[in-house]
């Protein structure tokens, strides 16, 4: 539910609209725990990746209250729903079977889901505050973006350039 708040209520004006980038997510696996940010086109990484940096503190200042929040809890149980074509059906239930997810295990996280408070986004916003402390950054891109992003991140925050094939 968070994350799917945050890519239509945050992420969307501050990487799409405000910086120019012609789109971006943020997606946080339930298999694995992995928060992964991306955006796609994107004319400001430097201002980009401030933003992503920034999530937590959006998070912690605006939780969404009432018809907000259940238009969130309602959009994400909508992506779990989603009508799928008969090969989707079958990709979905390969996969479902090769990570050993079951029945119980879907009806609880659609109870989650269900059940979702702004305390809930809270506690996502102190993981996000882990990732951004204790997470890795890697981004993809020509050598001069991360160039000019690297002439405006201070240095700390600066990215280690390397040639993604040799």
């Amino acid at each position: 539910v968070v994350s799917r708040w945050l890519r239509a209520a945050y992420l969307w004006d501050k990487v799409r609209v405000e910086g120019g980038a012609y789109g971006c997510s943020l997606a946080f696996s339930r298999v694995d725990g992995v928060a992964t940010f991306s955006s796609y086109r994107d004319p400001n990484l430097a201002e980009t990746l401030e933003a992503y940096d920034a999530t937590a503190d959006f998070l912690e200042r605006h939780p969404p209250q009432g018809a907000e929040l259940a238009k969130a809890v309602i959009g994400a149980v909508g992506d779990l729903d989603a009508p799928q074509s008969v090969d989707g059906k079958g990709y979905t239930s390969m996969v479902r079977w090769l990570l050993g997810v079951t029945d119980e295990q879907r009806q609880r996280a659609r109870d989650e889901i269900l059940n979702t408070t702004p305390e809930d986004f809270s506690r996502f916003a102190a993981r996000l505050r882990r990732v951004q402390e204790e997470g890795g950054v890697a981004v993809v891109a020509s050598e001069q973006a991360l160039e000019d992003a690297n002439a405006s991140l201070p240095p700390g925050k600066q990215l280690a350039i390397r040639a993604a094939l040799d």
